[in-house]
């Protein structure tokens, strides 16, 4: 295996309509938080939804990754 780091290759959003793929967690607004300190921007602010927030990033790789939470519904959250 090969790998190498080019430059110049950065986070983007796909250029093709992506699955998303959405964690569970226990605060998605501070999860948001955390990941703007460390340099991920998240692709739209923090929605809400039916049974709580979400916010979603993208790899570089252009793959979108959400995490999601169970604020609204608590009953509904598995931890």
């Amino acid at each position: 295996m090969l790998l190498r780091v080019e430059d110049g290759i950065g986070r983007r959003t796909p250029p093709w309509p992506a699955p998303r793929f959405w964690l569970e967690v226990r605060d998605a607004r501070a999860k948001a938080r955390a990941l703007a300190a460390a340099g991920i921007p998240a692709l739209t602010e923090p929605f809400s939804g039916a049974t709580g927030w979400t916010v979603e990033i993208t790899d570089p790789w252009g793959n979108v990754v959400g995490f999601t939470d169970y604020s609204k519904r608590p009953e509904l959250a598995r931890g």
